[in-house]
């Protein structure tokens, strides 16, 4: 697809990577066709360059088809809607608005290409409205997950005497004698409210862990807010105690994990990603764990819910033009187990398959904690919540959220109580006028997912 010079202008503006595969050549009775692919995906682009390349020599070059990847970093989203909009977005790409870019007309629907039922049945179990589905159609799949847990400093733990913990109690009582010990300079928990998912990695998902479900209960379709509030307490318990490392309110993401990684707290959130970010951007000197993060009652353990990560879409210029069974020859080969595998031996992604892709693996060196973060045995794939589909008056629950663990709000119960109320009349003022079917967000197998069978 040729860009136009608006469009490069404007990339040069903000500032792309671009990744061009090298061209491969059909043979002279046959026209190529070029697909161009843009992603914001920056810590697996080695990877998925490489692979391109070899589609590019091999299946690409015998069927005619050449794959362009362009890179893009913070203002991908924005950079997208403007090209998008302008009748010049790429042939595949990363889409976070699905049901938008659906209503416009911009994407196609899977179904109506033969080329994608491949990819429609393997993934589709994990599918639904709010993920790549959108009107009784297929625009997209879920292929890979982020997990979470808890990083321990083993060597911290050690140096006290203790034991990793298994439960909140444990947890609170680990912290309190590590920052009692570390004087003014260790501190034995940190939750980095400046990252501004905070409240759905190291607050929503983790209780899950202990009461069944999100905030949003799948299996009755109502918002269940009063469901955290013993894990309010628990993190009040760091607060008061004086075990939460200083300036917990505004600290950010990369700031929490380079004092982790400096030894100077001993427990904080991470991600499947975390892995790679303390080998190469934040390197510890000591060893650390991931464990699963703590529950109340350590006979009551659930899995932990996650939601899957944004995935591809194919420009509906493509069916209009008559190249769409190219893009899903393409596509298919993207999310093989072949690309699947590599980018988890490269420990950067996590198939939403789990061991069905990644068991057969032959690395021998594979991280522990990778290996961790990857056991879908211990995590539950989600379906949405619908939130961004209600108009919620007054504060959100993330607003809510800040003002109780900066102290701006003191009766928990009362604020989780009025967050049930508002959005469970926003969701019926929803339902009712025909804006969002509560089916779509309810799992009547949810309770059976969750459970822990490890």
């Amino acid at each position: 697809m040729r860009k136009t010079k608006a469009l490069a202008a404007l990339t040069f503006m903000m500032g792309t990577i671009f990744l061009a595969a090298p061209a491969a050549y059909a043979s002279d009775s046959q026209e190529v066709q070029k697909l161009t692919m843009w992603s914001n995906d920056q810590h697996d682009q080695a990877v998925f360059e490489e692979k391109i390349q070899k589609f590019n020599e091999t299946i690409g070059k015998e069927k005619g088809i050449e794959v362009e990847y362009t890179v893009y970093g913070s203002d991908y989203y924005s950079t997208l809607d403007v090209a998008v909009s302008a009748g010049e977005g790429p042939d595949i790409y990363k889409c976070n608005k699905i049901g938008n870019y659906a209503e416009a007309g911009y994407i196609m629907a899977w179904d109506e290409e033969e080329g994608f039922s491949p990819l429609i049945d393997r993934f589709g179990e994990y599918n639904a409205p709010g993920y790549g589905e959108f009107g009784g159609k297929t625009y997209s799949v879920p292929v890979r997950v982020t997990t979470y847990g808890l990083a321990c400093n083993k060597e911290i733990f050690e140096e006290n005497g203790l034991e990793l913990p298994e439960t909140w109690d444990e947890m609170e009582e680990a912290a309190r004698i590590i920052t009692d010990n570390g004087n003014g300079q260790i501190y034995g928990y940190a939750l980095a409210m400046g990252y501004g998912s905070y409240n759905y990695f190291y607050v929503n998902l983790p209780n899950a862990a202990s009461v069944g479900d999100e905030y949003f209960d799948h299996t009755t379709g109502r918002y269940n807010f009063a469901s955290l509030s013993g894990f309010f307490e628990h993190l009040q318990t760091f607060i008061d105690d004086g075990s939460m490392f200083p300036g917990y309110e505004t600290m950010d993401g990369d700031t929490a994990r380079a004092q982790f990684s400096a030894g100077n707290i001993a427990m904080i959130g991470v991600m499947s990603s975390d892995v790679t970010t303390f080998k190469n951007q934040f390197p510890c000197d000591f060893e650390w764990e991931m464990i699963y993060y703590p529950v109340q009652d350590a006979d009551n353990r659930y899995k932990e819910p996650v939601g899957v990560s944004m995935s591809y879409v194919a420009n509906s210029k493509a069916q209009k033009e008559g190249y769409a069974d190219k893009v899903a020859e393409f596509m298919n080969y993207l999310y093989s187990d072949e690309v699947a595998a590599a980018t988890s031996n490269a420990e950067l992604d996590i198939s939403i398959l789990g061991d069905a892709v990644t068991g057969g693996s032959e690395k021998t060196d594979m991280d522990t904690n990778w290996q961790k973060f990857s056991d879908m045995d211990a995590y539950c794939i989600k379906y949405p919540t619908p939130d961004n589909n209600l108009a919620i008056e007054g504060d959100t629950y993330q607003n809510v959220y800040d003002k109780i663990l900066t102290g701006l709000i003191t009766d928990v119960d009362a604020a989780l109580q009025d967050l049930d109320e508002r959005y469970n009349a926003a969701l019926d003022e929803a339902v009712e006028s025909g804006k969002l079917n509560r089916e779509d967000y309810m799992d009547p197998d949810m309770a059976e997912k969750m459970t822990w069978t490890k």
